[in-house]
């Protein structure tokens, strides 16, 4: 963009986008083509190639595709930070749901397929903090909306080793995500599937879910880096 763009979309004045921008410039965030500017490698890519989320995701990546051409279904690899659900990589096969995901995830906790899988993976008191105050938001008929209910579904993914979402967020979508274990066994993200919920009868939601639990803990053999990364999410 020239500079009179930047003003123009900014609603800055013309001397105080040229000021910032040479700042930027200055810092490495942005780089001057001719009378042009765009955002530098270092705006785009911030974490060092070698940085443990990059290597996770580099290691990571052929194991999604192969789940994902495997299932026929989009497979999302989600890392937790803190209490926040951060999408590291997507995975998609020729004719599988394609939804749109921003790099966190704001879906709700007690509806969705990862921040239910948050929630399987944290303490009673983190569950309080993730959860706030009953009865919980109701994004369709079928989302569960009490402590009781939300922890007796949890209780049943821990024994089943997956957790499912069935039209609690959107109706006729169905949501299956499987715990990423570290070598300490706390978990430190998850691997989830969305598909229509018309695809996905009992056997299929136990096939995927069995497949994504099994592929979960072969990252621990498959993704070296895991170790590194547990003490950079604090796991």
């Amino acid at each position: 963009m020239t500079l009179v763009d930047i003003a123009a979309f900014t609603r800055l004045d013309q001397s105080t986008a040229l000021r910032l921008l040479r700042t930027l410039e200055e810092q490495g965030y942005v780089i001057r083509i001719g009378k042009r500017y765009a955002a530098s490698p270092l705006a785009m890519q911030p974490l060092p190639l070698m940085h443990p989320l990059q290597q996770f995701r580099r290691e990571a990546q052929p194991v999604l595709a192969d789940l994902a051409s495997r299932l026929q279904e989009t497979v999302v690899l989600v890392l937790f930070m803190g209490l926040e659900r951060m999408v590291v990589d997507i995975a998609q096969s020729p004719g599988s749901l394609t939804p749109y995901y921003d790099n966190w995830l704001h879906g709700p906790v007690h509806a969705s397929g990862a921040g239910k899988a948050l929630l399987l993976g944290s303490s009673a008191e983190r569950r309080d903090e993730l959860l706030g105050r009953e009865p919980y938001q109701a994004a369709t008929p079928q989302t569960l909306t009490t402590r009781a209910a939300l922890d007796e579904d949890l209780a049943e993914a821990r024994e089943r080793g997956f957790v499912i979402s069935r039209d609690e967020h959107y109706q006729d979508l169905t949501a299956v995500s499987a715990l990423i274990p570290t070598w300490k066994d706390q978990p430190i993200g998850c691997l989830a599937v969305t598909g229509y919920s018309r695809s996905f009868d009992q056997q299929r939601l136990a096939d995927v879910g069995e497949e994504l639990s099994r592929t979960a803990r072969l990252l621990l053999y498959q993704a070296p880096s895991l170790r590194s990364l547990g003490h950079f999410v604090g796991a």
